[in-house]
């Protein structure tokens, strides 16, 4: 099994390194005075694929949507009756309420480390290219192929003997969720970064504008879309991760993913059912606060 795992692991290392070599050799930046023309397709085309992309949409959100449902039906014991009632989500809020209220807490602590860290490392791997920055770049990115468990592992080995231990602690939870999800904000924003233009940085620091200010300023401001890209998929992400998860919590620190897989074990369908529909009104949330903010431009992808 350890022998299969590092098989993956070098084989995804791989692509991201061939990907990283292959953007290092082309150039993205665009300076806005010439934007791509929106291209309007024919009648047949455009209903053809519009009916595509329902469909696509549709089979996608099915499972949510019967999610949903069976969160709403009445259960006894393990067994769903006949009948709609709030039961389901009466039980989680008197007895996983604390669940959801660390959920949200540990991913938010965690989303704002990542929303710095990523910001600056983003800027100095683009604008400071170096063998250095090349390998921050892959060290950075590695975590998204390494699998949540292992990465768990890992941090329980790290940090399970003095001077610093933390197995058990929400630290090691904010930790790993930091490490795991960075590289959602550091690759939506280096792809920001790829697409501007030098220009106006090179304008304020000849105008007598410290290179800091001028981060501050002007390309942390243009950076801003690309940075809320990655901390709404950041975000969205690190609430519903397991794999870490499982490995590093303990009773005063579990997640919704924990107890809805806790759940599953002991038959509560139902509760599991409300839990989960939770974190999808959540992520629903999270889209449409991320939409209202970009008023329609971003993408989350």
């Amino acid at each position: 099994m350890q022998i299969r795992i590092l098989i993956i692991i070098l084989f995804s290392l791989s692509v991201l390194l061939l990907q990283k070599i292959s953007i290092g050799k082309r150039s993205y930046s665009m300076s806005g005075l010439r934007p791509p023309a929106v291209k309007k397709l024919k009648k047949l085309p455009f209903i053809l694929l519009t009916i595509l992309c329902y469909f696509i949409a549709l089979c996608a959100l099915a499972p949510q949507i019967t999610t949903m449902v069976t969160s709403f039906i009445k259960t006894r014991g393990p067994l769903f009756v006949s009948g709609f009632s709030l039961e389901s989500y009466r039980s989680v809020w008197f007895k996983l309420s604390a669940n959801i209220a660390r959920t949200f807490l540990y991913s938010t602590i965690a989303m704002v480390f990542m929303i710095v860290i990523g910001m600056f490392t983003s800027y100095v791997i683009v604008r400071r290219k170096s063998n250095l920055t090349n390998i921050l770049d892959f060290v950075l990115m590695s975590p998204y192929v390494i699998p949540g468990s292992v990465l768990g592992i890992i941090l329980v080995m790290a940090f399970n003997k003095p001077p610093l231990v933390l197995t058990g602690t929400a630290a090691i939870l904010i930790i790993s969720y930091t490490i795991r999800k960075i590289p959602y904000i550091i690759r939506s924003s280096t792809g920001i970064l790829y697409q501007l233009d030098l220009s106006s940085e090179e304008a304020s620091i000849n105008l007598g504008v410290s290179p800091m200010k001028t981060f501050f300023k002007i390309t942390a401001i243009l950076m801003l879309p690309g940075v809320l890209s990655g901390a709404i998929l950041s975000w969205i992400s690190t609430i519903n991760e397991l794999s870490s998860t499982l490995i590093l919590y303990s009773g005063r620190t579990g997640t919704i993913s924990v107890a809805i897989y806790t759940e599953i074990m002991k038959d509560g369908y139902g509760t599991a059912a409300a839990l989960a529909s939770i974190l999808t009104f959540a992520t629903i949330i999270s889209l449409l606060v991320f939409n209202t903010l970009t008023k329609g431009k971003g993408s989350v992808v």
